[in-house]
Parts: C-alpha cells; sequence; structure tokens
C-alpha cells in the first residue's frame, strides 16, 4: 500500500470511480484505490491509499520500439473500456490550452531570449501560431469521434512496468472527456524524438495510421508544446535548464525538418 495525494477531494474520488469501474469492465493494468480506507487532508492535499506496485527492474521506455508499441495498445484498451464509462469529468479543451501555452511563451520572449537566438525564439512562435491556426479550422473533424475517459497526461512515468512484466497505466490526475486522439496525439509527440523519421514512421503505429490523413493531427503534430511548456516551467524555475536548452536549440533542426515534411503533406491534402 502506498499513500498518494491529490489536489482535492473531488478528484480523489473521480480516480476512485475510474479505477473500480475500470476493472469492474475488466481492465485490471491499473492500481486499486482502497476505498476502506477514507482520505485525509493534510497542509492542503488529499491523501489516499492505493496498491503499490512493485516496479520491473526493466523499465518502460520510449527509445524502446517494442515499449512504444506495447504502451499505445495499453492506451487503447483503456479507451476502449473508459468510452462506455459514464464519469464525471471535465471536458478537454485542447485548442484553449495552446493558446494559453503561446501567449504565455510570448510573455517569456524577453527571459527566453537570454539563453535561446532571437531567431530560433521567433521561429518556434511562428510554427505555433501557423499548427494552432491549422487546427482550429479543422478539430471539428475530431467531434466524429466517440468521446472517452483520456488518460490525459502520456508521459513515460505514467506506463509502469511491474516485477511480474506487466504494463500498468497509472496517475489519473489529468483525466477528462475528449475523444482518444488527444492521448494518442501526445503519445506521437512523446516518441517522436526516438523515431528519426518520425514524419514517416509515426504511421507505422498501427493506432496511429487512421490519422495519417487528418488535417487537425497532422497541424496538431507541428504545434511545439513541450518547446513552450517547458519554457513556462523554467521561468518559475531554471533546474533543467541545459535539457531544455538542448531540447529547443541542439534538437531544433530535427524538429524543423519533421515539420516541413508534415507541412508539404498538409498542404497536399488541402488541394485534394
Amino acid at each position: 500500500m502506498i499513500l498518494k495525494g491529490f489536489d482535492s477531494f473531488e478528484k480523489w474520488d473521480r480516480q476512485r470511480e475510474l479505477t473500480t469501474l475500470l476493472r469492474q469492465k475488466g481492465f485490471d493494468q491499473t492500481y486499486n484505490i482502497h476505498q476502506n480506507l477514507m482520505p485525509f487532508q493534510f497542509k492542503g492535499k488529499w491523501y489516499g491509499s492505493m496498491d503499490y506496485f512493485q516496479p520491473s527492474k526493466k523499465k518502460f521506455r520510449f527509445s524502446h520500439h517494442k515499449d512504444r508499441l506495447e504502451g499505445i495498445k495499453l492506451l487503447e484498451s483503456f479507451h476502449d473500456v473508459s468510452e462506455n464509462l459514464s464519469i464525471k469529468a471535465p471536458l478537454f479543451d485542447q485548442a484553449k490550452k495552446w493558446r494559453e501555452r503561446l501567449s504565455l511563451f510570448k510573455k517569456n520572449f524577453t527571459y527566453v531570449r537570454q539563453y535561446v537566438s532571437e531567431d530560433i525564439v521567433k521561429e518556434w512562435i511562428r510554427w505555433g501560431e501557423w499548427s494552432l491556426e491549422g487546427f482550429e479550422k479543422n478539430q471539428s473533424l475530431w467531434d466524429q469521434e466517440k468521446k472517452v475517459i483520456i488518460h490525459g497526461d502520456c508521459a513515460h512515468h505514467n506506463f509502469l512496468r511491474k516485477a511480474d512484466g506487466t504494463l500498468t497505466l497509472i496517475d489519473f490526475d489529468l483525466m477528462a472527456i475528449a475523444p482518444r486522439c488527444i492521448d494518442y496525439l501526445q503519445y506521437a509527440n512523446r516518441i517522436s524524438h526516438h523515431l528519426g523519421d518520425a514524419a514517416t514512421k509515426l504511421w507505422h503505429v498501427p493506432q496511429l495510421q487512421k490519422y495519417e490523413s487528418d488535417l487537425a493531427f497532422l497541424y496538431a503534430l507541428t504545434y511545439p508544446t513541450d518547446i513552450f511548456r517547458e519554457w513556462n516551467r523554467l521561468n518559475k524555475s531554471s533546474s533543467q535548464l541545459h535539457s531544455v536548452w538542448k531540447l529547443t536549440v541542439e534538437g531544433f533542426s530535427e524538429r524543423m525538418e519533421m515539420n516541413e515534411k508534415l507541412a508539404k503533406k498538409i498542404s497536399s491534402l488541402n488541394r485534394k
């Protein structure tokens, strides 16, 4: 058993309901929140108890091809169950989130420019504006996709491999109601750095193939969400400055190459 902190009692209760219903419907690749022990409040947080999973010595890594495929397959299985659950959860608004993230990055322009050349910073902003405009024009395509409960935070540390080798999905703090492609988009963004030619190889992932001609998805892939997110965080704490600088500057050419290829694909689809 371990304790986990939640921002509110409602968030604890929402995750308790989700994990309980998931397991009742046969999805057992997640933890069980203990309902017989009510959460307690301490210093502004609510703490609840849940199962402890002994982790495998072989950690889940996006850099491993097999892990990447297994991780998105687990997400797919989660969505297949969560689309049939009725849970009160916030509606996810991708465009709103990205507008706010871009706006904050622009406000932090002077700070970022201390470490990164102005031309590079402006190019990231240009891609942010271009992709956001294209995404907002085409996101209605996603309204046709059935809503599910999404995980909302598809970082590698939320895929935990147990000692017996089973891969589990943990930490549903950002769960929301949205089309499953929101999780797939997050996942694609996380793994793209490990693919080499991501603009081509992303579509080798079975769950992503249907989005190769989806304009909203393609525009969204060119939005530099990680760049904006990390610099916006850094303005509050500079502990990760070197790694964020490397992501922004050393990864610039590779990302621009990917974005240009995606832009050509978008242009081709727009002409049809």
